[in-house]
């Protein structure tokens, strides 16, 4: 893994001084260009070769001290700080990096003119080159910094939005596991009462109860990822507290599942069914005799899709009022909102035949992404 790692940042830097180089030879070929076409433009013959040799060892010569400039500036900033204290510093700087640059542009030249048997080169008194090359490598100087001081605020830019992003990703993950754990006590008081109503009543059906409401908390701590799983492991889950239902209600209650096989494998929101099935079992058995609840789940335009019914008493109230009176539909908005944003909906409806009808729709996906625990009743 260290040599895969040593390996990937090796051959970045390979490539970041690659780039570099095919960058400072645009520059000597632009520079080159401009001499030769000038040249040509006033009548004289274009001297091809020695503006090559000239433009290519200036532009190299500079790539060559690069490191040690950008060192300097990394070890040196020169910041608001110390702008004053290390402003002196800089100029000097300057003045050895225009020495030490025209010292291997003059090395270089006379190398590659007896390699090329072009004679022995001549650069006039070098200490005038030292002046008037000065001029050029103390814009190159401050170019070179103002670069790298670019680059670096632009890499900084984006370090802080990744850890921007990355907080809130752990601050919806927080307020995920909030949730939870308000709502686990939430559900298992709630059932523990219905079984304790039952006990007295009907031993038999209690002790059904009680062996479901085991397996669902089996399921439920040896879940991997809460935040999303597929919508087989919700329905299993919610089979079993659906089986403790209607053990306690004796017949009374109707379950009515309309599953796609294509969205079994989709991922949902852990425990995102059962508080709306108990909103809906709650309302219904206290007006009814007998309560009847559908579920259906499909894919439409690229979307998931629940949707459950019942045949209660439906909404007497505005939706938004109602959504904010009770645990389990409060955090199921909230989930959604912190899972998937503007890419779900959630709605109450009362139904033209009777009843209430709870809408839920939110991105159609298989890939797993996150991984927390959520979700209970009202």
């Amino acid at each position: 893994m260290l040599t895969l790692f040593g390996k990937t940042v090796a051959h970045q830097a390979w490539r970041k001084w690659l780039l570099l180089f095919v960058v400072f030879t645009v520059i000597a070929l632009l520079n080159f260009t401009r001499f030769v076409a000038n040249e040509l433009a006033e009548n004289e013959p274009g001297r091809f070769q020695f503006y090559l040799i000239m433009e290519t060892t200036g532009a190299y010569t500079v790539l060559l001290l690069l490191p040690v400039l950008l060192w300097f500036f990394k070890k040196y900033p020169l910041t608001r700080a110390h702008l004053f204290s290390r402003l002196p510093v800089y100029l000097l700087a300057s003045v050895i990096f225009g020495a030490g640059h025209t010292l291997l542009m003059f090395g270089s030249r006379r190398l590659i003119y007896v390699i090329a048997g072009m004679g022995s080169y001549d650069y006039g008194r070098l200490s005038f080159r030292f002046l008037m090359e000065y001029s050029h490598q103390f814009f190159s100087f401050w170019t070179i910094w103002a670069v790298m001081l670019l680059v670096n605020y632009v890499r900084e830019h984006q370090r802080q939005k990744l850890r921007g992003a990355e907080l809130e990703q752990q601050l919806s993950r927080a307020r995920l596991q909030a949730l939870q754990m308000q709502l686990n006590p939430h559900f298992l008081f709630n059932t523990l009462n219905v079984i304790s109503a039952t006990m007295y009543d009907d031993v038999k059906a209690a002790d059904k109860m009680m062996a479901s409401l085991s397996e669902l908390l089996r399921k439920t701590l040896n879940s991997a990822n809460w935040q999303e799983h597929t919508l087989q492991e919700e329905l299993e889950l919610l089979n079993a507290y659906v089986e403790i239902m209607q053990a306690r209600f004796h017949g009374q209650l109707s379950v009515q599942m309309n599953i796609a096989g294509e969205t079994l494998q989709a991922k949902v929101p852990g425990f995102i069914l059962q508080p709306l099935v108990e909103n809906s079992i709650r309302y219904g058995m206290a007006t009814l005799q007998c309560a009847k609840i559908e579920i259906a789940c499909f894919r439409e335009n690229g979307k998931m899709k629940m949707i459950i019914a019942d045949n209660g008493p439906g909404l007497s109230a505005a939706p938004e009022q109602v959504m904010k009176n009770g645990v389990g539909l409060a955090n199921t908005v909230e989930r959604l909102e912190k899972l998937y944003g503007n890419e779900h909906a959630f709605h109450l409806q009362n139904r033209s035949a009777g009843g209430l009808q709870v809408v839920m729709e939110i991105p159609f996906r298989v890939e797993s992404q996150f991984s927390v625990d959520s979700g209970r009743s009202e």
